[in-house]
Order: structure tokens, then sequence, then C-alpha cells
């Protein structure tokens, strides 16, 4: 039997060991200092699926106005911000950082600095540079910012989580970066996440509400759903190959037999299936297909289109392709048939109603 002195040294080592481990959990860490709080709340939140925000911590500064909050690292980078009396701080974590925040009571949200990392720079020259513009500004002095904003925060991001911050910004009631009047800058943002974060929720999310935004554009240009019914002329691409060089869909389409259009990813989860359906469409005879790719990595695509039969092409402007816009497309992958004349005569929503309408 063993003593109770045993046993509780073994208590007291089980207890000792759970406490290391907890402690060597993966954390980040957001402290600071706020001239003239003495003794105030300051919450941590961050947002939950439906974009709510929601308090997951709290703390009171000292006399001197420090504080500090630590708290698990995000399992993917993701916006955070501090809440004092409804005025907000925000704050980007990639992972495992700390985060430095100096600002004042008296101007908590607008004259505040963050250090620490490059994201939380950059994070705190765009709320600056948000700031700065006028409450009044006209609609031209308004696209020239976006289109600065672009430039220093969007198109070279690298799949930053501030990237994805800038581009969901609203100025009040408005999203600074309409979804569907801006839907190309969503689409670069979305490219970029595809290529550096393909497995963050923030990539799908992008791409859901590009593809969305594309559509909806459409309509409010007054553009139908390709083929309600009547037939239209062949919407032209010229794209290039796996070996560089370029092959027009009407080349494809002119040959006499229906052509399939196919607009898809290569290197998804999903596509090795797709493409094996597809091949079982064309091993039949008698059609054709021109599958266009929109991913971002070209040497992956042309491996993987090499092994294929049919006419594969690459699309390098990816989710931002004019050729999208002007099918309509709305999700991916997306079918379209052309008769043997090389007229578009139909659309198919998934690989089932494409191969009942080619039968």
């Amino acid at each position: 039997m063993k003593s109770i002195s045993h046993i509780l040294s073994y208590s007291l080592s089980a207890m000792l060991l759970a406490g290391m481990v907890s402690c060597s959990k993966p954390s980040f860490t957001v402290k600071g200092d706020i001239k003239g709080a003495d003794n105030v709340s300051v919450l941590l939140e961050k947002p939950d699926f439906h974009g709510r925000w929601i308090v997951i911590d709290s703390t009171r500064t000292s006399s001197s106005g420090s504080f500090s909050l630590s708290r698990p690292a995000p399992g993917s980078p993701e916006i955070f911000r501090l809440d004092l009396d409804g005025r907000y701080v925000y704050l980007p974590v990639d992972s495992t950082e700390t985060i430095t925040v100096n600002t004042s009571l008296d101007a908590f949200d607008t004259a505040f600095s963050l250090s620490g990392t490059p994201q939380a720079e950059r994070m705190e020259r765009f709320e600056k540079d948000l700031i700065a513009l006028p409450a009044n500004v006209s609609p031209d002095s308004l696209a020239a910012f976006k289109r600065r904003v672009y430039m220093e925060y969007l198109r070279e991001a690298n799949g930053s989580i501030v990237s994805y911050y800038v581009l969901t910004k609203t100025l009040g009631d408005h999203f600074l970066f309409d979804p569907v009047k801006d839907y190309k800058y969503y689409a670069a943002v979305a490219t970029s996440f595809r290529h550096f974060r393909p497995n963050d929720p923030h990539t799908t999310l992008l791409e859901q509400t590009t593809l969305e935004a594309m559509r909806r554009h459409n309509v409010n240009l007054g553009r139908q759903q390709v083929l309600e019914g009547s037939e239209i002329a062949l919407l032209d691409m010229d794209l290039p190959d796996e070996d560089g060089k370029n092959v027009s869909l009407s080349s494809v389409a002119s040959q006499g037999r229906p052509t399939v259009l196919v607009f898809s990813f290569m290197n998804e989860p999903e596509s090795p299936a797709i493409n094996a359906r597809l091949r079982n469409i064309h091993n039949r005879g008698g059609i054709n297909i021109y599958q266009v790719s929109v991913d971002v990595d070209q040497y992956a695509w042309r491996d993987a289109a090499r092994n294929l039969p049919w006419t594969t092409v690459f699309e390098p402007a990816g989710l931002q392709s004019n050729s999208l816009t002007e099918y309509n497309v709305s999700q991916l992958p997306a079918f379209f048939i052309y008769n043997s004349k090389g007229e578009l005569t139909d659309r198919a929503a998934d690989l089932d109603e494409l191969q009942r309408k080619l039968r």
C-alpha cells in the first residue's frame, strides 16, 4: 500500500506537470500603456463566424495605465481588437507574437501606435490613413484613395490578414471596398490568399464573396444569365496551354464537334475526381473539351495538365479573369456547352447535369 506522503508527492508532481503543459501552449500577448487610464477596464474581442464581436478576455490597467493580456494562438491568422468603452484598436495576430499598444485614455482609438510585428505596423498606418480621410470625401477622391490603398496594402500583401481587414473595412454603414463595384479588388486578395494560405478559412470566404460579387455585378449591368433559352455567339478567349502556346476557344469550337468549356482549379483536392469524370466524357468521343484553369501556381498547374488528353489552358488573371465575368460564373467548376457550329447553347450546374445534357 502506498503511503499518504507518496500519494501527496505524486499528486503535487502531477499538478506541476499539468501546469507546465498548460504554460507551454502557444499563445500571443497584447500589452502596452494607456496614458491617463488608472484602473480602467480593457476588453479583448474577436469576431465569431457571423462577424459578431465577442469578448474573450479582459483586464484592468494599473495606476500608470499599463496592461497585458495573453491568449492561445489562433489556428489561422485573425483580427482581434481592444475595446475601451466602445472605442476600438484593431490588432492583426498571425500566431505567437507580442503586440505592443501605446495610446492615451482621451485618444484611445485615434492616436495610438502598434509595434511588435510588421503586420501590426501596417495596420497602424492603414488605420491612420483612414482616419485622415475627410468625412465628406468626394467619389473621385475616394476612388483615388482606394487605388492607393490597393497599391500599398493589397497588391503585394502575400495573404496577410491585414489585407483581409482592409478589404472588409467599413466607413460608417458602408464598406470601404464595395463587394460588387470593387469585385476586382476582392479577386486580387482572394487570389493572394489561395496562393499563400490555401487552407485558411478566410480563403474560402474571399473566393465565395468574389464569385458572388461578380455574379451580382453582371446583373447590375443588365446582363442576363448566359443561355436562358437562346443561342449566342462564341465568347472567345486565347490563353497559353501547358507548352506555352496560345490556343483560342474558337479554334477548338470550330472543329465541327460539340465543345465543353470548363472553368476550374487544377490543384484543388476535388480536382482529380472532376478530371476523372471529364476523362470519361472525353473518351466517349465526338466531344472537345477546353479547360480554363484559374490556379495561382502556373507550374503546379502545368504538371497536372500535361496528363490530360484535351485542351487545357491557364488564365494568368486567376479570379480576376474577364472571362469569368463575361460567362457570369458564380461558382467553380463551371461548365458551358457549344454546339458543332461553335454556338453557345447551354450551361450545366455540375458534372451530373453536364453528362445528362451531352447524351
